[in-house]
């Protein structure tokens, strides 16, 4: 089948997903995919923009913002009169976050697990309550820990389970299995919705410890709330990430909640 056609499998998974992210967002993702998963070995060249332009159904101008992105990582470098060149099959990022789903939105792109070095149960007062997004006065257990991947610390974490499901914190699969789903599994209650804010911060000097960077340096907040049916919190985490050279967030959505 010719790239011209507009039922291409490239063009139906961009419509699929063409109003939940921006078009320049989109092809960069799919470019970089098709390089992580070898598709597109490295010391290969790209397609001129004006094939990746028909390949994706999208203009000129979106393909070289794809293009900025795809540089941005350390993926491809632009060689003058020539075109873009693949130039490595991993982001400059020691570590990539990366969703398929709503449902999979703190999915990360390889095996984790989470070191837990503490827990207690706590009632919101009112400055925990605005850094949760929940009621005064409710009960949480507060489960403390650091997330690795291959013994490298990928971020520090601070998770609340709402006190009806605090038994999940027992759970020795808590590790490796996210609080929501070992709830969905063991209870039934499956959550309906997430919401997620991500804000830039300076990392403290117990950060930076576990991060392996310098106090004060840039890092990555990360909140995610996990609601069931009713607006009913389940799940708040709060990540701590080292920012730009050591983490890099890709977000992907187009499938059905899980």
């Amino acid at each position: 089948m010719s790239n011209t056609d507009p039922t291409a499998p490239a063009a139906r998974a961009l419509q699929a997903v063409g109003d939940l992210q921006p078009r320049y967002a989109t092809v960069a993702t799919a470019i970089a995919t098709d390089i992580l998963d070898g598709r597109r070995p490295v010391g290969q060249m790209l397609p001129p923009e004006g094939e990746l332009c028909v390949t994706y159904g999208v203009s000129r101008s979106t393909v070289r913002e794809a293009l900025r992105r795809l540089r941005e990582l350390g993926l491809v470098e632009a060689i003058r009169g020539v075109g873009t060149r693949i130039i490595a099959d991993q982001p400059r990022s020691n570590y990539v976050l990366a969703a398929q789903s709503i449902a999979d939105v703190m999915g990360y792109a390889g095996p984790t697990s989470l070191e837990i070095t503490g827990r207690d149960d706590v009632v919101a007062n009112a400055a925990l309550a605005h850094r949760l997004g929940c009621e005064e006065g409710s009960g949480w257990c507060h489960v403390v820990g650091v997330r690795r991947s291959d013994k490298a610390a990928i971020s520090c974490v601070d998770l609340y389970i709402a006190a009806e499901f605090a038994a999940i914190a027992d759970d020795p699969a808590l590790v490796t299995i996210a609080a929501y789903r070992l709830v969905a599994q063991q209870l039934g209650i499956v959550v309906a919705e997430i919401k997620q804010e991500i804000g830039a911060i300076a990392l403290s000097e117990a950060q930076a410890a576990v991060l392996g960077s310098a106090p004060g340096s840039p890092g990555l907040h990360i909140r995610r709330r996990f609601y069931a049916a009713g607006g009913r919190l389940v799940e708040a985490t709060l990540n701590v990430h080292a920012a730009a050279d050591r983490f890099a967030y890709a977000l992907r959505l187009g499938g059905e909640a899980e």
